[in-house]
């Protein structure tokens, strides 16, 4: 009787703790992208043009903003510095995003990244690398 009781708890332990229990995901094909990433700077601003493409539904985007260790000219912690939505209308269009630079000889490492309605996640950009020369007036 012992053995029975072990043998059923041993086997409702390993069903209910066997993998994730989510609902079947649908393959959506191509993960949402960026696409034609540019940037140029203005002042003491910095211009990124892109295109969102690929993913279920709506996409939008996450930008991260890292700032560079002066000691070993590295990006020091991520964070997150924008983060626009999925809205219907974005896939496709040449969007762009300006973000002004406060800080004075300070350099920051940006990244961006596209996401769809369903979470799913691109990849990140490569880092752009940027520098305000000038005091804010």
């Amino acid at each position: 009787m012992r053995k029975t009781l072990i043998l059923f708890m041993i086997t409702g332990i390993l069903l209910s703790a066997c993998g994730r229990k989510e609902m079947p995901q649908v393959d959506t094909g191509k993960p949402p992208h960026i696409e034609a990433l540019k940037h140029d700077m203005a002042g003491n601003s910095l211009r990124l043009t892109f295109a969102l493409l690929g993913g279920t539904g709506p996409v939008g985007y996450h930008i991260d903003r890292a700032e560079i260790d002066p000691h070993c000219n590295c990006p020091a912690f991520w964070q997150r510095f924008f983060n626009q939505p999925a809205i219907r209308g974005q896939k496709g269009k040449v969007l762009s995003r300006t973000i002004n630079l406060q800080t004075y000889k300070r350099a920051f490492s940006f990244r961006i990244r596209a996401v769809d309605s369903a979470g799913n996640l691109g990849v990140w950009s490569k880092p752009i690398r940027v520098r305000a020369e000038k005091m804010m007036e």
